[in-house]
């Protein structure tokens, strides 16, 4: 018995549904709220299903899933932009470029998302804003009202918890 073509409902129910977690793991790293991460995976779900008609099958529906995953986080950005822990457009638009052409994230990649996540909010803004483009120990220290002495320790410090947080999520040293 050979089973009937599926209807494009149906197509678009399984692409989204089959590429959940890489849509969870994009979103996730655009956003460091996980709560917030969540939110806009149901947005984007949702969106994906109102503009199914607009997808054309030709081309890899990641890309295109992706493409709508980075408006809903630059929406819910806009949205949190009182929030002092939002990530800036262009880390995020850095982060999204470098994810886009990625169907999966690697071991070390993801590995080192948990543990960014896992740092405490303070520590995470502090190394993110030290990797924004154009950023200097001297400026961030300059801003926190530090020594760039004192904060170049700071930043080491926080680099090996993250080596270490990733060491033990690989079990091994990866980075080594």
């Amino acid at each position: 018995m050979t089973e009937r073509p599926r209807n494009p409902e149906e197509r678009m129910v399984g692409w989204i549904a089959s590429h959940q977690a890489a849509l969870h793991r994009y979103i996730l790293s655009l956003l460091p709220d996980r709560s917030l991460a969540d939110d806009v995976l149901q947005e984007t779900n949702l969106v994906l299903w109102r503009k199914a008609a607009d997808y054309d099958p030709e081309r890899p529906f990641l890309a295109w899933a992706f493409g709508i995953a980075r408006h809903q986080v630059m929406a819910a950005r806009r949205d949190a932009g009182r929030d002092r822990h939002v990530f800036n457009d262009q880390l995020v638009e850095l982060l999204a470029d470098e994810h886009s052409t990625d169907d999966h994230a690697s071991p070390v990649q993801e590995a080192l998302e948990s543990c960014l996540r896992q740092l405490p909010g303070q520590q995470r803004e502090l190394i993110l804003a030290r990797y924004e483009p154009g950023a200097s120990v001297q400026d961030l220290a300059k801003t926190r009202s530090k020594s760039p002495g004192a904060l170049s320790v700071l930043l080491l410090r926080i680099r090996k918890a993250l080596e270490d947080c990733i060491e033990r999520k690989l079990g091994t040293s990866a980075l080594s």
